[in-house]
């Protein structure tokens, strides 16, 4: 009984180890990606977005945030507005929450900032209806911190895809009504280079034969000349 316990305890030693291995992998990945996105924001490599100020130049990784986020890895919950309210009490400031089904964290990182795509920064519209609010929070002009969490979770959960990835940002502002930055107006982006085609018609040009016909002309003609 005395060695089952044992066994016991050591696998799930083990199988914790495991996963704060894997959670601390994913947490590093998570991170670098952010910075990498919002350099690219900061270098004008984002079609069709403008160069934004930031209030830090860059996220600073916060443990207390990615606490909060394990919490609902923990509780498999993919809800941008979980337990928001105690949360942000706890914390004592405001959060943005990015929450993703996928068992890869680049594509699910990709797919949060592909959706630039789909922001309109001058209208501060997206193209469907809260469809670019992962991209908004991701590049929030004033966030400072970050910390995020992965975790498995049974098919018995909303789930699907079995890991759930979640990332807590602050301070946040209200995503649905604000543009996530002030634009740079002192040292904006250039404006992108337009290329254009420009097609030439050449005029056909004809060639009229010459021929040796002595005094008769030197020109080729249709007439019989008589002898």
């Amino acid at each position: 009984m005395i060695k089952l316990l044992i066994q016991s305890s050591l696998m799930y030693l083990l199988y914790s180890l495991c996963i704060n291995t894997q959670t601390t992998h994913d947490g590093r990945t998570l991170y670098n990606k952010h910075i990498d996105y919002r350099r690219l924001l900061l270098k004008c490599k984002v079609p069709g977005q403008l160069k934004p100020i930031y209030s830090e130049e860059e996220l600073s990784w916060d443990n207390d945030l990615e606490d909060l986020a394990n919490r609902q890895v923990v509780a498999c919950n993919l809800s941008s507005e979980y337990k928001k309210v105690e949360v942000e009490k706890e914390y004592r400031d405001k959060i943005g929450i990015n929450t993703a089904d996928n068992l890869n964290v680049l594509n699910a990182m990709e797919t949060w900032f592909n959706e630039y795509q789909l922001y309109d920064y001058k209208k501060n519209k997206c193209k469907i209806p809260k469809d670019c609010l992962h991209y908004k929070r991701i590049v929030w002009g004033s966030a400072e911190f970050i910390g995020c969490s992965t975790g498995y979770c049974n098919d018995q959960t909303e789930v699907k895809s079995g890991k759930i990835i979640v990332c807590y940002y602050s301070p946040m502002g209200d995503v649905q009504t604000s543009r996530p930055y002030e634009e740079n107006k002192i040292d904006p982006c250039p404006p992108p280079i337009t290329t254009t085609t420009t097609t030439t018609t050449r005029k056909p040009i004809t060639v009229t034969r010459k021929l040796q016909m002595g005094p008769y002309g030197r020109y080729r003609c249709n007439c019989k000349c008589q002898p």
